[in-house]
């Protein structure tokens, strides 16, 4: 191949990665929103491991410092004295720094390094893979391969004493433009994508002209405690403008959890279905805690202990599963507001703005493979304009 075919291919695999690093940071950013992985993904092990989030803030993630190092990796690549000797005899980092493939083999090298580094940590320390991480890691691989393979094939044929250039066939200013493509398409998609669809029989449970929330939750969850703090002051606020329904999936693996939500759906009969709950996620669940909390609520002792073995309360909890069944479990807490769906704790901020959202008519945006073409155009658009006339 060619030292230019050589340069294109170091090229298109640096932007490779830029665009799955960005992918990559849109979920970072709130991954109870992202649809890009879910919360059972490798990509969310990944995500959860110490080496995720710098500096306590979601912003400054493992994926922001890829996007910075792969931008500035195809600004190194685009030095338009790419293969041009220096004058005098240089060595050592001035000769790297002078000749661009000998510094972008340098500096895809290290990148190489990390990133069988990280794949080596998810396999040996985190047990799962993150497949936008794999990508990232693979394309990395083949930029230092490729640049190495540049460097080796420009000193092979002789270009040192020639002087010549080697340069890549597109523009600088169309590689620029086609990075930022990459890396604002995840970012506007995220906020103009069409909702989900909301399953049918959730639907059912909705009520015309409310705003319709619907949690699937276990008492026993520390991340369904957790949103109950934000939800239900939310649910609060908003009044009788929300028709709000709790749905009980206590997981096997919480062992308190069923007869947690037995005892709720026996508070809810007596009508005390909400101070119950407010106990239930407050308190370190035992057999013993929930019996204090029916009391504390003052439910009639004889009829909740009645309730907490009778049949209707089993027939509502299979109902409640069946509602939101294992193989479309991604995680709890699973709410829907409306026509949106949160997969953990969002934001107060995210969830008052899907109540406000819920008030008006679901916004419809433009499909998935629609936007995937539209942005190929794009892309194409900028090559066809961005290459270089010989």
């Amino acid at each position: 191949m060619r030292p230019s075919g050589w340069l294109l291919l170091t090229q298109l695999s640096i932007c490779c990665a830029l665009g799955a690093s960005a992918v990559l940071y849109v979920h970072y950013l709130n991954p109870a929103d992202s649809e890009f992985c879910g919360l059972r993904s490798g990509c969310e092990a990944v995500r959860r491991s110490g080496l995720s989030y710098f500096f306590g803030s979601r912003f400054v993630s493992l994926p922001l410092f890829a996007l910075l190092a792969f931008g500035g990796l195809l600004a190194l690549s685009l030095r338009p004295s790419a293969g041009r000797p220096p004058s005098g005899r240089v060595t050592g980092l001035a000769a790297s720094w002078r000749r661009p493939e000998l510094s972008l083999f340098a500096a895809s090298g290290i990148g190489a390094i990390l990133a069988l580094a990280l794949i080596a940590y998810q396999l040996l320390v985190i047990g799962e893979y993150c497949w936008l991480c794999l990508i990232v890691n693979g394309a990395t691989l083949v930029a230092a391969a490729s640049a190495f393979s540049l460097a080796r094939s420009l000193r092979a044929s002789g270009n040192e004493p020639s002087g010549a250039t080697v340069s890549s066939p597109l523009r600088a200013a169309a590689w620029a433009a086609i990075a930022g493509l990459l890396v604002a398409a995840p970012l506007v998609w995220n906020a103009i994508r069409p909702p989900a669809a909301v399953p049918s029989r959730i639907q059912a449970l909705y009520a015309p002209d409310k705003i319709n929330v619907v949690e699937f939750a276990d008492f026993e969850c520390p991340f369904c405690r957790r949103l109950h703090h934000v939800l239900g002051p939310l649910v609060t606020e908003y009044g009788d403008q929300v028709n709000f329904r709790r749905a009980h999936r206590p997981l096997d693996q919480h062992p308190n959890a069923h007869t947690a939500a037995r005892a709720a759906l026996c508070a809810e009969a007596q009508g005390r279905g909400e101070p119950m709950a407010d106990r239930l996620f407050s308190v370190e669940l035992s057999p013993e805690a929930i019996t204090r909390a029916a009391e504390a609520v003052r439910l009639d002792p004889a009829g909740f202990d009645a309730c907490m073995g009778s049949e209707q309360i089993s027939e509502r909890l299979v109902e409640d599963a069946a509602l939101l069944p294992d193989e479309e479990l991604q995680g709890l807490p699973t709410t829907y507001v409306g026509s949106q769906r949160f997969i953990g704790v969002p934001s107060e901020v995210a969830l008052r703005d899907a109540f406000e959202r819920a008030k008006r008519p679901p916004a419809r945006g433009p499909s998935g493979p629609l936007y995937v073409a539209v942005l190929g155009i794009l892309i194409g658009l900028v090559c066809f304009f961005g290459r270089r006339r010989h």
